[in-house]
């Protein structure tokens, strides 16, 4: 049971880097480039091209274009809104990161105070010999997540099937929050675009644009709701699975010792 756990299956590591590239920068490149298309054909009323047009090369390289602009997407989210409440401000805007918050903040009720007690417990008696009481006492005074990373990468290497289910997470992670970006840009792209192909003195309120503009703004909020709320669902993934496999923790970091005691 152990060894099947452990070493899974040979899936467990390209095909879900493929689908993980896929999720997290394909597909929100791919609605940016889509985005812009409509920014064009709502500005000036036309298509910046004809379907028939579109071939195997140009697929190609709008592939290769998705991918480089799903990666600045992945980079300027993480920047500015995974670790902060609004974009480009000081330290002191600076969110509590859901993974600290579901152990350690009184006011979330997402887990019951014994089970909260529990997951701290587990992680004191699983790093016994490197302190783990001072450790978690240190992250809940400062905050860190320290302890919360020790479980994870341990449950990745561990366990493949583990980290096959954990990597979709982290992909939904990036895609919802690179595509609450997206829209949020697509709002400047939008008069940039109308600024450099429409004529100054032919600019004139229209509604189907002020549409075009809430919709984007409508959709980075709910993507960005969204994200937070993955963010929340992969530490809970975490810390339920860590506790649920306690006992083959136990048995795997006992046959690990026993192999360093045959070792030395």
């Amino acid at each position: 049971m152990i060894e099947q756990e452990t070493k899974g299956n040979g899936v467990t590591g390209l095909i879900p880097d493929f689908f993980h590239d896929v999720i997290a920068y394909l597909i929100p490149g791919y609605t940016l480039i889509l985005l812009l298309f409509i920014n064009v054909y709502v500005a000036t009323r036309e298509l910046p091209f004809k379907i028939n047009e579109f071939g195997v090369a140009a697929f190609f390289f709008v592939s290769v274009l998705a991918y480089v602009i799903g990666r600045f997407l992945e980079q300027v989210g993480y920047i500015c809104i995974h670790h902060r409440k609004f974009p480009f401000f000081g330290e002191n805007n600076k969110i509590v990161t859901p993974k600290w918050s579901l152990v350690f903040d009184e006011k979330d009720e997402s887990y019951t105070k014994p089970f909260k007690a529990n997951i701290a417990k587990k992680v004191e008696e699983w790093l016994e010999e490197q302190d783990g009481k001072a450790l978690i006492e240190e992250c809940k005074k400062s905050e860190k997540d320290d302890y919360f990373n020790i479980i994870q990468f341990y449950l990745r290497e561990r366990f493949p099937l583990v980290a096959l289910y954990e990597k979709k997470q982290n992909a939904t992670i990036v895609l919802t929050r690179s595509l609450a970006v997206g829209f949020c840009l697509n709002i400047i792209f939008y008069f940039l675009i109308l600024y450099m192909l429409v004529p100054i003195n032919t600019i004139a309120f229209s509604i189907n644009p002020l549409i075009w503009v809430l919709v984007n703004l409508l959709f980075s909020i709910v993507l960005y709701s969204r994200f937070k709320q993955d963010k929340k669902y992969h530490a809970m993934y975490i810390y339920e699975t860590f506790i649920a496999m306690k006992k083959l923790l136990k048995a795997r970091t006992g046959s690990n010792d026993k192999d360093d005691k045959q070792g030395q």
